[in-house]
């Protein structure tokens, strides 16, 4: 069976990732950044995953989503379980992967048109949160 991608080329995609930096459409970004297939956010002030908080989550949750996919840098490390507790409370999942894994999984989803936000945590100079 042959599968066809639908992809709107309005849509945001993660085309290239590697640790540092990713790559979104034709945007090449080096900083924490989130996304839907409709809107993209740069410079996302959460830097690494000891930081994030409900704040960082309300702005991921305003794009409201099914699932929140949080992309923590070159390795899997869980937030704290009341940030879980949080999004489970407004009625959306958070799935924690490491980046390359979320861009991944967000890539997919957004071929089914889930309604879908990829959080990824980058440290400011570049490289991953959790190395």
């Amino acid at each position: 069976m042959k599968f066809t991608e639908h992809r709107d080329s309005n849509v945001y995609v993660v085309k290239h990732y590697e640790p540092g930096e990713v790559k979104i459409n034709d945007r090449r970004l080096q900083k924490s950044c989130f996304l839907n297939q409709k809107t993209l956010v740069e410079n996302w002030p959460c830097a690494h995953i000891d930081a994030l908080t409900t704040d960082h989550l309300d702005a991921l949750l305003a794009l409201k989503p099914e699932v929140i996919l949080l992309g923590t840098g070159e390795t899997q490390v869980f937030p704290a379980p009341q940030l879980f507790a949080y999004c489970s409370a407004k009625g959306v999942g958070l799935e924690v992967m490491h980046n390359l894994a979320a861009c991944r999984t967000y890539n997919v989803l957004t071929t089914e048109d889930r309604e879908v936000v990829l959080a990824l945590i980058m440290d400011a100079d570049g490289a991953s949160a959790a190395s």
